[in-house]
Protein backbone atom coordinates (compact mmCIF):
# COMPACT_ATOMS: atom_id res chain seq x y z
CA UNK A 1 0.00 0.00 0.00
CA UNK A 2 1.34 3.30 -1.07
CA UNK A 3 2.58 5.59 1.76
CA UNK A 4 -0.18 8.67 1.02
CA UNK A 5 -3.06 6.01 0.66
CA UNK A 6 -1.97 4.82 4.10
CA UNK A 7 -2.31 8.64 5.84
CA UNK A 8 -6.50 8.88 6.04
CA UNK A 9 -6.67 5.64 7.77
CA UNK A 10 -3.45 6.65 10.12
CA UNK A 11 -4.20 10.51 10.70
CA UNK A 12 -7.52 10.17 12.04
CA UNK A 13 -5.94 7.75 15.15
CA UNK A 14 -3.06 9.11 15.22
CA UNK A 15 -5.44 12.91 16.28
CA UNK A 16 -8.01 10.48 18.49
CA UNK A 17 -4.87 9.66 20.39
CA UNK A 18 -3.11 12.94 20.62
CA UNK A 19 -6.61 14.70 21.95
CA UNK A 20 -7.30 11.38 24.42
CA UNK A 21 -5.15 13.38 27.19
CA UNK A 22 -7.88 15.99 27.60
CA UNK A 23 -6.58 19.45 28.68
CA UNK A 24 -6.70 18.74 32.33
CA UNK A 25 -3.83 16.53 31.65
CA UNK A 26 -1.74 18.80 29.42
CA UNK A 27 1.37 20.25 30.63
CA UNK A 28 2.13 24.00 30.39
CA UNK A 29 3.54 25.35 27.54
CA UNK A 30 7.26 26.66 26.54
CA UNK A 31 7.79 30.28 26.16
CA UNK A 32 7.05 29.52 22.34
CA UNK A 33 3.71 30.41 23.07
CA UNK A 34 4.22 34.18 23.38
CA UNK A 35 5.84 34.15 19.90
CA UNK A 36 4.76 34.47 16.22
CA UNK A 37 4.48 30.94 13.87
CA UNK A 38 8.02 31.11 12.56
CA UNK A 39 9.24 31.86 16.02
CA UNK A 40 7.93 29.30 17.21
CA UNK A 41 8.64 26.82 14.50
CA UNK A 42 12.56 28.10 14.83
CA UNK A 43 12.00 27.76 18.50
CA UNK A 44 10.89 23.84 17.81
CA UNK A 45 13.91 23.63 15.56
CA UNK A 46 16.33 24.78 17.79
CA UNK A 47 14.49 22.07 20.37
CA UNK A 48 14.68 19.29 18.22
CA UNK A 49 19.06 19.67 17.84
CA UNK A 50 19.13 20.31 21.50
CA UNK A 51 16.85 17.02 21.62
CA UNK A 52 19.33 15.25 19.75
CA UNK A 53 22.35 16.59 21.09
CA UNK A 54 20.88 15.18 24.59
CA UNK A 55 20.10 11.47 23.41
CA UNK A 56 23.80 11.05 21.60
CA UNK A 57 25.50 12.32 24.31
CA UNK A 58 23.76 10.74 27.29
CA UNK A 59 26.15 7.51 27.35
CA UNK A 60 28.85 10.00 28.39
CA UNK A 61 27.02 11.44 31.21
CA UNK A 62 25.60 8.17 32.49
CA UNK A 63 26.53 6.87 36.01
CA UNK A 64 27.86 3.56 37.05
CA UNK A 65 23.68 2.86 37.67
CA UNK A 66 23.16 3.36 34.29
CA UNK A 67 26.06 1.70 32.98
CA UNK A 68 25.15 -1.33 34.68
CA UNK A 69 21.41 -1.68 33.50
CA UNK A 70 22.61 -1.02 29.83
CA UNK A 71 25.16 -3.93 30.10
CA UNK A 72 21.92 -5.92 31.95
CA UNK A 73 19.80 -5.24 29.35
CA UNK A 74 22.50 -5.97 26.52
CA UNK A 75 22.94 -9.44 28.30
CA UNK A 76 19.18 -10.08 28.19
CA UNK A 77 19.19 -8.89 24.17
CA UNK A 78 22.09 -11.55 23.92
CA UNK A 79 20.31 -14.42 25.65
CA UNK A 80 16.86 -13.86 23.69
CA UNK A 81 18.60 -14.60 20.47
CA UNK A 82 18.68 -18.65 22.01
CA UNK A 83 14.98 -18.40 21.35
CA UNK A 84 14.96 -16.85 17.83
CA UNK A 85 14.61 -20.59 16.39
CA UNK A 86 11.49 -21.55 18.55
CA UNK A 87 10.28 -18.58 18.19
CA UNK A 88 10.51 -18.65 14.06
CA UNK A 89 9.18 -22.34 13.97
CA UNK A 90 6.07 -20.67 16.69
CA UNK A 91 5.40 -17.47 13.62
CA UNK A 92 5.96 -20.06 10.71
CA UNK A 93 3.05 -23.06 12.29
CA UNK A 94 0.40 -20.13 13.00
CA UNK A 95 0.16 -18.66 9.13
CA UNK A 96 -3.64 -18.42 8.27
CA UNK A 97 -5.18 -16.18 5.79
CA UNK A 98 -6.69 -14.06 8.84
CA UNK A 99 -3.47 -13.31 10.61
CA UNK A 100 -1.73 -12.03 6.73
CA UNK A 101 -4.53 -9.46 6.57
CA UNK A 102 -3.87 -8.72 10.66
CA UNK A 103 -0.21 -8.50 9.86
CA UNK A 104 -0.94 -6.30 6.88
CA UNK A 105 -2.50 -4.20 9.02
CA UNK A 106 -0.21 -3.82 12.18
CA UNK A 107 2.77 -3.49 9.76
CA UNK A 108 2.08 0.35 8.47
CA UNK A 109 2.19 1.42 12.56
CA UNK A 110 5.93 0.90 11.94
CA UNK A 111 6.64 2.49 8.18
CA UNK A 112 8.82 5.21 9.16
CA UNK A 113 7.93 7.89 6.12
CA UNK A 114 3.93 7.11 6.92
CA UNK A 115 4.17 8.07 10.78
CA UNK A 116 7.02 10.89 10.25
CA UNK A 117 4.49 12.18 7.45
CA UNK A 118 1.50 11.93 10.79
CA UNK A 119 3.63 13.58 13.27
CA UNK A 120 4.27 16.79 10.79
CA UNK A 121 0.21 16.78 10.18
CA UNK A 122 -0.08 16.85 13.84
CA UNK A 123 2.33 19.14 14.21
CA UNK A 124 1.03 21.44 11.17
CA UNK A 125 -2.79 21.35 13.13
CA UNK A 126 -1.60 22.26 16.52
CA UNK A 127 0.14 25.23 15.03
CA UNK A 128 -2.93 26.18 12.92
CA UNK A 129 -5.41 25.79 15.75
CA UNK A 130 -2.91 27.17 18.52
CA UNK A 131 -3.15 24.37 20.52
CA UNK A 132 0.62 23.66 22.07
CA UNK A 133 0.10 20.44 23.60
CA UNK A 134 -0.66 18.32 19.90
CA UNK A 135 2.18 20.62 18.25
CA UNK A 136 4.78 19.70 21.34
CA UNK A 137 3.36 16.44 21.70
CA UNK A 138 3.72 15.70 17.28
CA UNK A 139 7.13 17.40 17.44
CA UNK A 140 8.23 14.93 20.30
CA UNK A 141 7.06 11.76 18.50
CA UNK A 142 8.54 13.14 15.21
CA UNK A 143 12.02 13.81 16.66
CA UNK A 144 11.75 10.06 18.72
CA UNK A 145 11.14 8.36 15.35
CA UNK A 146 14.45 10.22 13.49
CA UNK A 147 16.51 9.72 16.49
CA UNK A 148 15.70 6.02 17.39
CA UNK A 149 15.52 5.79 13.57
CA UNK A 150 19.27 7.09 13.24
CA UNK A 151 20.10 4.57 15.72
CA UNK A 152 18.37 1.95 14.40
CA UNK A 153 20.14 2.33 10.72
CA UNK A 154 23.34 2.92 11.97
CA UNK A 155 23.31 -0.82 13.96
CA UNK A 156 21.81 -2.01 10.82
CA UNK A 157 24.91 -1.51 8.78
CA UNK A 158 27.56 -1.86 11.18
CA UNK A 159 26.02 -5.22 12.62
CA UNK A 160 24.51 -6.94 9.27
CA UNK A 161 22.40 -9.31 10.69
CA UNK A 162 21.20 -11.42 8.58
CA UNK A 163 17.41 -11.83 7.97
CA UNK A 164 15.61 -15.04 9.08
CA UNK A 165 14.68 -15.63 5.80
CA UNK A 166 18.07 -16.09 4.16
CA UNK A 167 18.14 -18.73 5.85
CA UNK A 168 21.70 -18.45 7.31
CA UNK A 169 21.34 -18.96 10.68
CA UNK A 170 20.54 -16.67 13.51
CA UNK A 171 24.11 -16.06 14.01
CA UNK A 172 25.26 -14.90 10.13
CA UNK A 173 26.77 -10.94 10.13
CA UNK A 174 28.39 -9.80 7.40
CA UNK A 175 28.61 -5.97 8.65
CA UNK A 176 28.87 -3.13 5.92
CA UNK A 177 27.31 -5.14 3.08
CA UNK A 178 24.69 -3.10 2.69
CA UNK A 179 22.48 -5.25 1.89
CA UNK A 180 18.77 -5.77 2.85
CA UNK A 181 19.22 -9.70 3.57
CA UNK A 182 21.66 -8.53 6.16
CA UNK A 183 20.07 -5.38 8.04
CA UNK A 184 17.64 -7.74 10.51
CA UNK A 185 19.25 -6.55 13.92
CA UNK A 186 17.43 -4.26 15.16
CA UNK A 187 14.04 -4.06 13.49
CA UNK A 188 13.36 -0.50 11.74
CA UNK A 189 9.50 -1.22 12.49
CA UNK A 190 9.63 -2.00 15.80
CA UNK A 191 11.57 1.27 16.46
CA UNK A 192 8.99 3.55 14.98
CA UNK A 193 6.01 1.89 16.48
CA UNK A 194 7.39 1.97 19.86
CA UNK A 195 8.91 5.81 19.38
CA UNK A 196 5.16 6.77 18.79
CA UNK A 197 3.60 4.78 21.40
CA UNK A 198 6.41 5.79 23.73
CA UNK A 199 6.19 9.56 23.22
CA UNK A 200 2.34 9.14 23.27
CA UNK A 201 2.27 7.10 26.47
CA UNK A 202 4.13 9.51 28.24
CA UNK A 203 2.48 12.70 27.20
CA UNK A 204 -0.96 11.13 28.09
CA UNK A 205 -0.30 9.53 31.34
CA UNK A 206 -3.56 7.43 30.74
CA UNK A 207 -2.90 3.86 31.99
CA UNK A 208 -5.60 1.98 29.15
CA UNK A 209 -3.95 4.32 26.61
CA UNK A 210 -0.37 3.38 27.63
CA UNK A 211 -1.76 -0.41 27.56
CA UNK A 212 -3.21 0.47 23.66
CA UNK A 213 -0.34 2.15 22.72
CA UNK A 214 2.15 -0.44 23.53
CA UNK A 215 -0.01 -3.44 22.55
CA UNK A 216 0.14 -1.68 19.28
CA UNK A 217 3.73 -1.18 18.95
CA UNK A 218 4.11 -5.31 19.82
CA UNK A 219 1.33 -6.19 17.48
CA UNK A 220 3.86 -4.48 14.72
CA UNK A 221 6.78 -5.94 15.98
CA UNK A 222 4.72 -9.34 15.84
CA UNK A 223 4.24 -8.43 12.25
CA UNK A 224 7.54 -8.30 11.09
CA UNK A 225 8.19 -11.93 13.10
CA UNK A 226 5.31 -13.19 11.45
CA UNK A 227 6.69 -12.58 8.06
CA UNK A 228 10.42 -13.71 8.35
CA UNK A 229 11.75 -10.25 8.41
CA UNK A 230 13.12 -10.30 11.80
CA UNK A 231 14.38 -12.42 14.75
CA UNK A 232 12.39 -12.45 18.24
CA UNK A 233 16.03 -10.66 19.00
CA UNK A 234 15.60 -7.70 16.55
CA UNK A 235 12.18 -7.06 17.88
CA UNK A 236 12.95 -7.15 21.31
CA UNK A 237 16.74 -4.89 21.24
CA UNK A 238 14.30 -2.40 19.09
CA UNK A 239 11.48 -2.13 21.31
CA UNK A 240 14.07 -2.00 23.87
CA UNK A 241 16.14 1.23 22.39
CA UNK A 242 12.86 3.01 20.95
CA UNK A 243 11.67 3.21 24.40
CA UNK A 244 14.72 4.59 26.23
CA UNK A 245 15.00 7.42 23.04
CA UNK A 246 11.49 8.13 23.50
CA UNK A 247 11.26 8.66 27.79
CA UNK A 248 14.24 10.45 27.55
CA UNK A 249 13.04 12.71 24.85
CA UNK A 250 9.82 13.56 26.78
CA UNK A 251 11.13 13.95 29.93
CA UNK A 252 14.27 16.14 29.05
CA UNK A 253 11.01 18.25 26.91
CA UNK A 254 8.95 18.46 30.21
CA UNK A 255 11.35 19.02 32.58
CA UNK A 256 11.49 22.60 30.90
CA UNK A 257 14.82 22.04 29.03
CA UNK A 258 13.41 23.45 25.75
CA UNK A 259 12.71 26.74 27.14
CA UNK A 260 14.90 26.35 30.85
CA UNK A 261 18.32 28.07 31.80
CA UNK A 262 20.11 24.51 30.34
CA UNK A 263 23.84 26.20 29.22
CA UNK A 264 24.08 26.57 25.05
CA UNK A 265 22.53 27.96 22.22
CA UNK A 266 18.76 29.06 22.61
CA UNK A 267 16.15 31.22 20.62
CA UNK A 268 14.22 33.41 23.60
CA UNK A 269 11.73 35.87 22.52
CA UNK A 270 12.68 39.38 22.82
CA UNK A 271 9.22 41.84 22.57
CA UNK A 272 8.32 41.06 18.68
CA UNK A 273 11.92 39.30 17.99
CA UNK A 274 13.68 36.47 18.81
CA UNK A 275 16.99 36.46 20.26
CA UNK A 276 19.65 33.95 19.55
CA UNK A 277 21.93 33.48 22.97
CA UNK A 278 24.53 31.34 24.37
CA UNK A 279 24.19 30.63 28.15
CA UNK A 280 27.09 29.67 29.47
Amino acid sequence: MDTFLRLPFILPAFCLTLCFGGEKDRPDSTAARKLPVAGVIACDGMAFLRMAGHVFSAPAHWDGGEWLLAGALGAGTAGSTLLDDDIRSLMGRNHTRLNDRLSDVAVQYGEGLTMLLVSAGGYAAGLAFEDDWIRETSLLSGTAIILAGTISTVSKIVIGRARPFTAEGRYRFRPFSFNDGYEAFPSGHTIVAFAVSGVLAERIKNPWATAGLYGLAAATGLSRMYTDHHWFSDVLFGAIISISVSRSVVHWYEEGNAGGEERGLRLLPAGNRIALVWRF
